[in-house]
């Protein structure tokens, strides 16, 4: 287990600010409800997803993609204007190390991270870490499932009968605990995909944690002074990957800042302004100011507010209703009486709402020529679908034949529309093909 000095300054204190709100965040939301329902909730077993009120099924995929799109833009833009901050400062493998820190610092005090800390201190430290472990992962499997009822089944041993949720919770406990024990930061120099791609999203004006080596090199050489490092190194002690910011660019480095304060800390010795600091490596070397504005950041920019504009447009219109109605294919069109054809279809109805809606249904016949007629079974033309249930129906369309109206085409596309009557706002279509039967007449 790597770990580094632990270092203040006012880096430092800005990301302890920044995850105090990202914790808040993270084990407040699966207790936080919104007029009445989960805030934020991913039901898995009845497919839905449960968001500020509002209910989303898998049917409505168009929502995930642009979600995606727009995490997958944010992280290419913000990277090309201001490096590796998800890394830094909001990534959860960065966020949970510093909280395990945080812990073993309260327990062993200056003891912590050296050979010779007291086992017995160590063995609580280890206790703490896994309790620590436990919490955090209840809350992550809490997005999933109610966090009171999980409360209820633990202290209850009722988990026993339905124990699903249990290997998760068991195997995250695990996997956290392991990960800040054994793996930490060497995660993310090794194995992080980010990190790999990192350098080609930043560019000489990208903002980030950047060493000023021309005022740097050469290092001072012990009490020969050249240049403003003092080679020190504690830029080196404090970094929690292992390497050096004064070798330039990294892929180990995430940006975190710890050098930042450790150069601070040492250059205010010598009254001298920190050779680490949040730059571009193109101000270092020209001097010249940052381009914010700049091919990549327009052409990221661009996309990004064009996916965003789309999804607010498409929630902004999101209607809580789902409609399919496709042609019943046991129950072929057939003739009745009075030269007339009636079609069968099948009609799934999913109100993805937490109110009850009362569904009025209609047929527009379009440029069908003859007369056309609904029916619902023995339900008239109402339908009433209960809060976040669905209801399956067969709705039969009777018309006037091919014979009788001499219409050249046997299928006809005829739309189905159906509204909410005491919600005029909740209006969604279908076409319905109106097949024609041949031979009549």
């Amino acid at each position: 287990m790597v770990i580094s000095r632990h270092i203040t300054g006012k880096v430092r204190n800005a990301r302890y600010v920044v995850e105090t709100i990202l914790a808040t965040i993270y084990f407040g939301i699966p207790w936080l409800h919104f007029q009445g329902k989960p805030l934020m909730r991913l039901d898995i077993p009845n497919r839905q997803f449960h968001l500020l009120g509002n209910i989303y099924i898998p049917q409505e995929g168009i929502y995930l993609h642009l979600f995606l799109g727009v995490m997958g833009l944010s992280l290419f833009f913000f990277t090309a204007l201001i490096g590796r901050v998800w890394c830094g400062w909001a990534c959860p493998q960065t966020v949970f190390t510093d909280f395990f820190d945080l812990w073993g610092r309260l327990i062993l005090g200056k003891k912590y991270g050296k050979k010779d800390a007291p086992k017995g201190r160590k063995l609580l430290l280890h206790f703490f870490w896994i309790v620590f472990s436990f919490i955090a992962s209840f809350h992550f499997v809490a997005y999933f499932k109610d966090p009171v009822a999980m409360i209820g089944e633990l202290a209850s041993l009722q988990f026993v009968a339905d124990s699903s949720y249990t290997y998760f919770l068991a195997f995250f406990t695990g996997l956290l605990y392991v990960d800040m024990t054994l793996v930490r930061e060497q995660f993310c120099k090794y194995a992080c995909p980010y990190a790999r791609f990192q350098t080609v999203l930043m560019d000489e004006h990208s903002y980030n944690v950047t060493y000023d080596y021309k005022r740097g090199e050469p290092r001072r050489n012990k009490k020969v002074k050249i240049g403003d490092c003092t080679a020190y190194n504690m830029c080196l002690v404090v970094c929690p990957t292992g390497i050096d910011i004064r070798d330039g660019l990294n892929v180990g480095c995430i940006a975190c800042g710890k050098c930042v304060d450790a150069c601070t800390i040492q250059m205010n010795k010598e009254n001298k302004k920190t050779l680490i600091g949040y730059n571009s490596l193109g101000k270092v070397e020209t001097g010249k100011k940052i381009k914010w504005v700049r091919p990549r950041t327009l052409i990221y920019g661009s996309l990004w507010c064009m996916i965003l504009v789309v999804a607010v447009v498409l929630l902004y219109n999101r209607v809580p209703l789902y409609i399919r109605a496709i042609p019943d294919r046991t129950i072929a069109p057939m003739l009745i009486p009075g030269e007339q054809i009636r079609n069968f279809y099948n009609l799934r109805i999913i109100n993805i709402s937490y109110e009850q809606q009362d569904l009025q249904l209609r047929l527009d016949k379009g440029d069908y020529k003859g007369n056309v007629k609904l029916r619902v079974g023995g339900k008239g033309s109402l339908v009433s679908v209960a809060k976040n249930s669905e209801e399956k129906i067969r709705i039969i369309v009777e018309a006037d034949n091919v014979a009788k109206n001499r219409q050249q085409k046997t299928n006809y596309p005829i739309e189905l529309i159906i509204t909410d009557k005491n919600n005029t706002e909740i209006r969604k279509t279908a076409v319905l093909p109106l097949i024609l039967v041949k031979g009549s007449g």
